[in-house]
């Protein structure tokens, strides 16, 4: 667990800084340089090429991770699992792109008026499809190893930076925004290129095309690999069908507004991500040696803490909305999605809460059910977001992605308890979102103050201190109280 808890603290301080690059970005330099349209049209791109990551993956990452534990003691089954899964990656990138390439009128079709700059740079979306596919495989092949703090640094600081300094040269008119978004793609791939030398600094890759060692295994690895799929897919079209369905209803300029609405919120979620990742070798391994008490144990602490980190992040973003929407640049174009954000910010403390559920029964011999689940909810969410999008506008789609995260989770939380006889929950659960909404109304009792950095900085200041006082007065989490007093002993 040194290692498990080593690499989540250093990936956790790595995303954090992404978050802050995150922010400069999508909150100061996106709002400042790039119209609404631009910013949708920025999000958009990247929103699809994610949402057909799936379709050229094939579950290959998470099969890797299933069955690497089971490999990991000969290098050269290592190695054929390693180019088993290659190889579906570049046939399903192929079959993919093939396929989107003669249906680009048909989904001309279907999109809004409004959204046909879109097509101008589809170009784009084949060559970050194919980057972010071969990006997959040498992510999880670091995670297979519990190494995820590479990961973090390339998808949250690196790329992020880059952008910044895009977006400076933009607004220099050194580069013109054409120029802008076709470099994104050399982001991308500057990205892949570090994930691919470090992995091979780490453990020499070799591809090996004669894959008997592992043939009685590779029924069971496609068998998987095509739940998987289903499972992955269908998990990332709840998660992003919205912001499509934006675009596809409202248009590009709505997208930039719900998208970066979408963003403040979402800050909110950055924790659980680093645990969720360095968590997925640990199921697997514990699930292959049938340790269930460790798993457990560790599903339980987690979602406590994740609880507690996510209530605090959501109080703290509600306290100071207005104020981090006036510092905006051209604010009055973006403040049509303050509304959305507590909604996004919701979904996510939900999601933290339930702690890694979707990661135990996609790695266990119940995956099967989390793909069917899934794909069930895809069809509900996309109906859902049909009728209320229309209706309600951007706020539809956040009530749309709330709910369809809610119901999904507490599906996954029936499931487990059944099957497994485990949950993340007990009575401290209850105690901690008591203590969260009592935060939340206190919150009107903090007075105004005229500079909204001040009022930011003390608003933070309330909040932190009343809420820090009150989890660990009430013991919320024996870890994190055991941490604060070290911590103080060491200071005195």
């Amino acid at each position: 667990m040194g290692k498990l808890l080593k690499q989540s603290f250093w990936s956790t301080i790595i995303i954090y800084i992404g978050v802050i690059l995150g922010f400069i970005n999508s909150i100061i330099l996106f709002p400042k340089f790039l119209s609404t349209e631009q910013i949708g049209l920025v999000r958009q791109v990247l929103s699809a090429s994610i949402m057909l990551v799936p379709l050229t993956t094939f579950g290959t990452s998470a099969a890797y991770l299933k069955f690497y534990p089971k490999f990991k003691e000969n290098n050269d089954q290592k190695n054929q699992l390693f180019t088993l899964q290659l190889m579906i990656i570049i046939l399903s990138c192929f079959i993919t792109c093939s396929i989107i390439f003669l249906s680009v009128d048909y989904i001309k079709f279907y999109m809004n008026d409004n959204s046909k700059l879109l097509f101008e740079y589809f170009h784009l979306l084949y060559f970050l499809v194919i980057i972010f596919s071969l990006s997959s495989i040498f992510e999880a092949y670091l995670k297979s190893r519990y190494e995820i703090m590479l990961n973090n640094y390339v998808n949250g600081v690196s790329n992020r930076f880059l952008t910044g300094i895009l977006l400076i040269f933009f607004s220099l008119n050194i580069i013109d925004f054409n120029i802008f978004l076709n470099l994104q793609i050399l982001i991308y791939l500057l990205g892949l290129i570090i994930l691919i030398i470090y992995s091979q600094k780490k453990e020499r890759i070799f591809l090996v095309l004669n894959i008997r060692k592992i043939k009685k295994s590779i029924k069971k690895i496609l068998n998987f690999c095509c739940f998987s799929f289903l499972g992955n897919f269908s998990h990332i079209l709840v998660l992003n069908i919205d912001i499509l369905m934006v675009t596809s209803i409202l248009g590009l300029s709505d997208t930039g507004i719900y998208t970066t609405a979408f963003y403040i919120g979402m800050i909110i979620d950055i924790p659980r991500r680093a645990i969720s990742q360095i968590s997925l070798p640990f199921i697997s391994e514990n699930i292959q040696k049938k340790n269930f008490k460790i798993i457990e144990d560790n599903y339980r602490e987690i979602s406590i803490n994740q609880m507690m980190i996510g209530i605090l992040l959501f109080n703290l973003i509600i306290v100071n909305l207005d104020n981090i929407y006036y510092l905006m640049p051209n604010s009055e174009k973006f403040i049509s999605g303050k509304s959305v954000v507590g909604i996004i910010a919701l979904s996510k403390i939900i999601i933290m809460s339930f702690s890694y559920n979707s990661e135990i029964i996609s790695l266990s011999k119940y995956y099967r059910f989390t793909v069917l689940l899934i794909m069930i909810l895809a069809i509900f969410t996309i109906g859902l977001n049909l009728i209320l999008i229309p209706k309600f506008g951007m706020i539809g789609a956040a009530y749309s992605s709330l709910f369809a995260v809610l119901v999904f989770n507490i599906i996954k939380f029936i499931f487990l308890k059944i099957k497994m006889g485990i949950s993340p929950f007990n009575y401290k659960t209850l105690l901690l979102a008591i203590i969260g909404i009592l935060i939340y109304n206190l919150t009107v009792f903090i007075p105004n103050f005229k500079n909204p950095i001040i009022d930011i900085m003390i608003n933070s200041f309330i909040i932190s201190i009343i809420y820090l006082c009150l989890i660990i007065n009430f013991k919320i989490s024996p870890k994190f109280n055991s941490i604060f007093y070290n911590l103080i002993k060491l200071n005195r």
